[in-house]
């Protein structure tokens, strides 16, 4: 059980792998983070989005940012486009999932996460990995994954509101 994290990894790209490597224990504080060179991540073929706290993302390369332009069929024409919006849901389950990779200083692998953009809400499937301060303390998290299909999002709605509904009694 001790190498589950390492055959995981193992499946990583390594293009992700290299890039992670690039700036994790780096800098030595977070706004440091801000001035990074990017540049590995971008050409990625996967959401990839950097935060210091769920309320704080403050990077999202070029595939996330297809996710920003997305347009959803629409009854009614708009006269404008709504503004980009990208934001994580403030959810117990996924804060603990940060806090559990802040804590322990290791990525984990096949977690969730369900994002708030200006067409409506998305989950995506992929991994979280800690980025460290050249002394090892925890900075920011940064995530990396794919979409969910959409034939598993309504599944992942209904059990999302079932978690969140539960303990304030039936309805």
């Amino acid at each position: 059980m001790q190498h589950d994290d390492k055959l995981l990894q193992a499946n990583l790209p390594d293009a992700l792998q290299s890039a992670i490597e690039e700036i994790d224990g780096a800098f030595d504080v977070p706004k440091q983070l801000l001035r990074a060179d990017v540049s590995s991540f971008e050409s990625l073929e996967c959401c990839v989005f950097a935060y210091f706290a769920r309320d704080d993302v403050f990077y999202l390369n070029q595939k996330g940012r297809e996710l920003l332009r997305r347009k959803q069929p629409r009854f009614e024409p708009q006269t404008q486009s709504p503004p980009p919006l990208f934001w994580l849901e403030d959810d117990s389950n996924l804060q603990a999932a940060d806090d559990f990779v802040a804590s322990r200083q290791r990525p984990i692998f096949e977690t969730r996460e369900l994002v708030t953009l200006s067409w409506g809400k998305t989950w995506l499937h992929g991994s979280k990995f800690p980025i460290r301060s050249v002394l090892g303390q925890p900075l920011a998290i940064l995530f990396a994954g794919h979409e969910v299909p959409p034939s598993q999002q309504i599944k992942l709605v209904a059990e999302h509101y079932q978690n969140a509904q539960h303990g304030t009694g039936n309805n």
